[in-house]
């Protein structure tokens, strides 16, 4: 999604809830409306959205866009929904329209986000956005109870060794052992539950330069 462009039709309530996932992903978003809510000016700035204010009687408008990513079409007007969708799927453009997701060419998840590191993401498949939410509301504090800070900085460790792996072992197979070692070092572990993440990163390293010297034996 990182430097696609997005452009959202229609600036009412559904156009408004797009805004803040999409723009995790750091994406061009455009909206083209007659009229803006409140909200999505506030968000101008702050997500850096291009604003085009238009009336919209038909969808000739859509052949003035380029290298178009995902089209998310709003608008209260059923028809010209299908008609914008429909042009979508024959320009080989991805498209979600709020009035008909059955038909969309993907689903909305709800996002149960867990220290910006772990994403578990719940779905209808379209079938009923309410529900969606219902379900991730009963689950997400149970979810959030299971995974423990360790879980988080494990991850975030791996990340660090993945980078770091490629660098010294050329096979794939063999990164994948050494990151599982990782997780059944003790020592490493031990220094991950006392928080002293600079000493395990340390530690890597120069676990990684001596599997690098003994290749060279």
């Amino acid at each position: 999604m990182k430097n696609k462009n997005i452009l959202i039709i229609g600036a009412g309530d559904q156009a408004t809830k797009k805004i803040k996932p999409l723009s995790n992903h750091k994406c061009k978003i455009t909206i083209i409306s007659e009229e803006f809510d409140k909200e999505i000016i506030e968000y101008e700035k702050k997500y850096n959205l291009k604003l085009i204010k238009k009336k919209i009687e038909d969808i000739t408008f859509l052949n003035t866009f380029d290298n178009l990513f995902i089209i998310f079409t709003t608008t209260n007007n059923k028809s010209l929904n299908h008609k914008i969708t429909q042009w979508a799927k024959n320009a080989k453009i991805l498209s979600y329209s709020s009035s008909d997701p059955k038909k969309s060419d993907f689903a909305f998840l709800s996002i149960i986000n867990i220290e910006k590191v772990i994403q578990i993401g719940i779905s209808t498949s379209g079938k009923s956005p309410i529900m969606t939410k219902i379900i991730k509301d009963k689950v997400e504090k149970t979810i959030k109870n299971i995974i423990e800070k360790n879980d988080i900085d494990n991850i975030k460790i791996q990340e660090f060794a993945r980078r770091y792996a490629k660098r010294y072992i050329e096979k794939s197979t063999e990164r994948k052992d050494f990151l599982y070692s990782i997780l059944n070092n003790t020592e490493i572990q031990e220094l991950i539950n006392k928080n002293n993440i600079d000493k395990v990163k340390e530690r890597i390293i120069n676990i990684l330069e001596k599997l690098e010297d003994n290749k060279g034996r």
